[in-house]
């Protein structure tokens, strides 16, 4: 796991300036590397690296890595778990290795079969930056669902590109401005983080990224997208039995634990008390019976220290509680804005930075987590009440003409699921939000439309929601665990989005992942094995922490950046300010999006900002 850096120049050969701001890059983001750093550059092209060594720690590993005759250079930032397999394809192939890293594996398979064969092979997570010198060409990629990052920016001179925004930031004249429309966007609570930066002239490689850069500019293009994998037929013509399907479940997420577990150093898990990450700390704690487990214990509201707990006593798992107080939430509010470069609109994310800087105070570098199985499998509550909706509205169409029931299956189709945006909505509304960000909001027609075939139709909308949350809801969830956990220099794995199992679990059909009620219905058939069945049938709750802990803040609006952004007068924001005041997640949006602005716009600090908000806290009460 590490940061990446670079300059790639239009016309002018690479000059002080650039390996200046590839200094400055390399040092803002010093925290997803603090073990190596190390820096390359030719007349086009200048890379900078920092290394967090968690495969092969040795020199040989270190990057920028060059290929033996210096023709192809790596800058790269993730782990590619089926790196061995991929070693011997190589070697069958005649290629000689130096290290025992994936680093080299990687480089050497984009070398030898070139990016568009490579980069679809590779299984895990990934950023990368390689350097074709035989053609003069730089490519960027990603992996499939977007799990590790990268930002470009384009000025009229250079391409910039890094691992997070801030360090395209950090260069020289580089403009701190933030994009109205992104803005907008977040607070109307569309799902934006991952792809999307809320910086002018800053933009992010989408999932599935592959990106070419050559002196004819940037060719943009994708490697994987499930509009494009997915087969209905197999939907359709899947025959397999209960257990026949839950012992292939089983086999691949013991298949992807035992990938993830590969460190050449210190892991553990996070462990909640919900099925996803007690699963995956079950299945870990073969492969490393070692490790621990961590659970974060808010001491305001609820806790899921004394469920995680229970998990651990059956699976043989110690855990170790991550307590947050008051005191603590808005000492770490501040600096997990800034390193979300987001508003930070979720209690939580201060939950996961405690939880990162104890690993990293206990010097664990390695975190497995349970993300990703609600999107793939059908955990969330939104997915099974669309289900509902189809299922409501299918009956109302029985009383209606031909022409009515056409009309009506259309309205239904472009905002299909329950939680769409403009549902309910008058269609002026629909039109303005779709407007604002097509790409995610026609989405959802273009994955109803790819299911056709599949009834009924409310089995139909149900799988095209939970392939939607794979490019919505989840991209949130990713960035947020990517951005924190490395604030602490600190990996954090999702097994559950392995290639295998992405596959399996795209091709299910509802009744595995939706069955009497029960959502997640084969993935729990599954955990039943493993976990306290308390555990496994609790109601979902998700990792929410209490209002309480940011109470009374929202007066730091008052400070006048998000205002002066929005244009707001002085009584719209008054009204604002008295919402935030009894509307948690309106407050938790907006005090976040101040801070982002401050920190970024206005220089100011996180410590400063800590201060703020324990001082507004106090005002209040």
């Amino acid at each position: 796991m590490c940061g990446i850096a670079g300059v790639w120049r239009k016309r002018d050969p690479i000059g002080a300036v650039d390996l200046k701001d590839v200094a400055r890059m390399m040092q803002a983001l010093a925290h997803r590397g603090p073990d190596d750093h190390g820096n390359w550059y030719n007349a086009r092209l200048a890379l900078g690296h920092r290394r967090l060594t968690i495969i092969d720690p040795s020199p040989a590993a270190r990057e920028p890595m060059l290929t033996t005759d210096g023709e192809g250079i790596l800058c790269y930032n993730g782990e590619v778990y089926n790196y061995r397999a991929l070693r011997e394809t190589l070697e069958a192939e005649g290629l000689r290795f130096r290290s025992v890293s994936d680093t080299e594996v990687v480089l050497q398979a984009l070398h030898h079969w070139g990016p568009d064969k490579a980069v679809p092979l590779f299984d895990g997570m990934f950023s990368l930056a390689y350097f074709d010198a035989r053609a003069s060409a730089v490519w960027l990629a990603r992996d499939r669902l977007g799990i590790k990052p990268m930002s470009v920016a384009e000025t009229g001179e250079r391409i910039l590109f890094a691992s997070e925004d801030k360090a395209i930031l950090a260069c020289h004249d580089f403009p701190r401005g933030a994009d109205a429309r992104e803005l907008t966007l977040r607070l109307a609570w569309q799902s934006r983080d991952s792809s999307y930066s809320v910086f002018d002239g800053i933009e992010r490689l989408p999932p599935a990224g592959l990106w070419k850069i050559t002196g004819a500019g940037i060719e943009k293009r994708r490697f994987w997208h499930v509009l494009d994998v997915l087969e209905t037929s197999r939907i359709l013509g899947d025959s397999g039995s209960d257990a026949e399907h839950m012992a292939t479940l089983e086999t691949l997420l013991e298949q992807s634990v035992e990938l993830h577990c590969i460190a050449d150093t210190s892991l553990a898990t996070a462990c909640s008390g919900g099925v996803d990450s007690g699963l995956i700390t079950a299945l870990a704690g073969r492969y490393r019976p070692e490790m621990h487990g961590y659970v974060v214990d808010p001491k305001l509201g609820r806790s899921e220290a004394e469920s995680a707990e229970r998990t651990g006593r059956q699976v043989g798992v110690s855990l170790r509680r991550v307590p947050v107080d008051r005191d603590r939430f808005l000492e770490l509010w501040p600096r997990a804005v800034w390193h979300l470069e987001s508003d930070g609109w979720h209690a939580s994310v201060v939950g996961l930075l405690a939880l990162a800087d104890q690993c990293h105070a206990d010097g664990i570098k390695v975190l497995l987590t349970g993300e990703g199985a609600d999107e793939l499998f059908g955990g969330y509550k939104w997915q099974a009440s669309t289900i509902r909706l189809w299922r409501l509205s299918w009956l109302q169409l029985l009383f209606r003409s031909k022409a009515g029931r056409e009309q009506k299956f259309q309205r239904l189709r472009r905002a299909p699921f329950r939680n769409s945006i403009g549902r309910d909505a008058p269609w002026d509304r629909n039109v303005a939000l779709r407007a604002l960000s097509p790409e995610l909001n026609f989405l959802q027609t273009k994955l109803f439309d790819r299911l056709d075939g599949v009834s009924p139709a409310a089995d139909r909308a149900f799988l095209a929601a939970c392939f939607y949350d794979l490019y919505s809801h989840l991209q949130d969830l990713l960035h947020r665990h990517d951005r924190l956990s490395m604030a602490a220099s600190v990996e954090l794995r999702v097994p559950f989005l392995e290639n295998r199992l992405i596959d399996f679990a795209m091709h299910l059909p509802r009744r595995h992942k939706y069955r009497h009620k029960t959502s997640k219905w084969l993935l729990k058939k599954v955990a039943e094995r493993h976990l306290p069945r308390e555990n496994v049938h609790a109601p979902k709750n998700g990792f929410e922490m209490s209002d309480a802990f940011s109470a009374g803040t929202e007066g730091l609006l008052r400070g006048g950046y998000l205002r002066d952004a929005m244009k707001w007068s002085a009584s719209e924001l008054d009204d604002l300010i008295d919402m935030a005041r009894s509307q948690e997640p309106s407050r938790l949006r907006l005090v976040g999006m101040e801070m982002l602005l401050r920190l970024y716009v206005g220089g100011d600090t996180t410590g400063r900002l800590s201060e703020a908000l324990l001082a507004e806290s106090r005002d209040a009460k």
